[in-house]
């Protein structure tokens, strides 16, 4: 097996193009997509390994012009072992597939969990290309208008209490400020946020 690279990024648009920007930067192949879940999309390409190398940063690039944050992680494995290739790909490299794209992306079972009283799905939390500190109300709308209000919210659970504080006190809308966010626990400021977005949506949709 030739050396491997591979992509994972938060949304089917700007893995698509990832994956142009790759076949177009340099002689590689494209072997696998994978719906992760959670919204999460990996390419995999394979080839030599500067060709593969050039490829990965031209994707990664391509995805950085869109939304840097939409980026998950990049990675090239210049000689992988030959056991991999039954787990990246047990079918043809899929530009020889007649498949449509739905048909080739695999879908993981997803399990559910309970935070406070709000029901979110088990997945892989949002692991944006930023550090958290960075984490803006303006990154939690892109999230809820690009992937819905239950992604959102999957994502803001994963975060720690002190986080969602100070996330909560850039929203003039919601039911608690300054010390009342202070004492709030996690439980609480989700409810605040959930109940946010919840007219936030409503609003888009009037």
């Amino acid at each position: 097996m030739q050396a491997l690279g591979l992509i994972e990024t938060r949304g089917l648009t700007v893995a698509i193009e990832s994956a142009d920007a790759m076949l177009k930067a340099a002689e590689v192949t494209l072997i696998e997509k994978t719906y992760v879940g959670g919204g999460l999309v990996s390419i995999a390409v394979t080839g030599e390994v500067s060709a593969v190398i050039a490829a990965v940063e031209a994707g990664a690039g391509a995805v950085r012009q869109i939304n840097s944050a939409m980026l998950i992680s990049q990675h090239v494995i210049p000689r992988p072992d030959k056991e991999l290739e039954g787990l990246i790909v047990s079918v043809n490299p899929l530009e020889n597939s007649d498949l449509p794209i739905s048909d080739s992306i695999k879908v993981e079972p997803e399990e559910e969990a309970v935070v406070g009283d709000l029901i979110v799905e088990e997945k892989n939390t949002i692991s944006l290309e930023m550090s958290v500190e960075e984490i803006e109300k303006k990154t939690i709308d892109y999230i809820v208008l690009e992937y819905g209000l239950q992604e959102a919210l999957e994502y803001l659970g994963s975060l720690k209490v002190s986080k969602l504080r100070n996330l909560a006190r850039e929203y003039q809308e919601i039911g608690i400020a300054g010390r009342e966010i202070s004492k709030a626990d996690k439980k609480k400021l989700l409810a605040e946020l959930t109940q946010y977005y919840n007219h936030f949506n409503n609003k888009l949709h009037d």
